[in-house]
């Protein structure tokens, strides 16, 4: 057995049988921040964030309250401005890191459609699972009244209505 540096430990088989990768946590990597269980009606000045790295009071955001937008910019700091369909493109015009595939801590960025709304829909992964992950999300479960209704809800993977996901910066 090897060790190797971001926490991966390399098995040797015998012979010439095939190498075994295994992830396994290590010193040099870091810990995820904490998660909160929120759901439920939340009001603007009782909201608790998702995240241990959050300010209390949240990142400040320019969104209104009650909706998708105004949930991710509150746990994840924002500094552009547009419908959450345009997020994506919005994020990469000022410089943030975007990926193609779920991160803890990230933001889900839904393409506008029937079933997300023609303005898009935004959330926030708080869990990775086999075959989806864990959206926390406002302005989804309450059927788009924008209500401030948080809801936590198992969204596949992968999904051809995910355009992609915004790194915190």
């Amino acid at each position: 057995m090897k060790a190797l540096g971001c926490g991966w430990v390399v098995m040797l088989g015998l012979a010439m049988a095939p190498a075994v990768l295994v992830s396994v946590p290590s010193a040099q990597t870091p810990a995820a921040p904490a998660v909160a269980q929120v759901t439920g009606l939340v009001r603007p000045a009782a909201a608790t964030p998702l995240f241990s790295d959050v300010p209390v009071g949240g990142f400040p955001d320019r969104f209104p309250f009650g909706q998708c937008t105004w949930w991710a910019a509150f746990n994840v700091r924002v500094t552009w401005t547009g419908d959450a369909g345009g997020w994506l493109a919005n994020a990469r015009a000022v410089g943030r890191a975007t990926t193609p595939t779920p991160v803890v801590h990230s933001i889900v960025v839904y393409r506008p459609s029937p079933g997300y709304s023609w303005w898009g829909h935004v959330g926030v992964v708080v869990a990775l699972e086999v075959g989806g992950f864990q959206v926390s999300e406002m302005n989804y479960a309450d059927g788009g009244r924008g209500t401030g209704t948080v809801d936590v809800r198992e969204s596949r993977w992968p999904d051809r209505l995910v355009e992609g996901f915004i790194l915190p910066g």
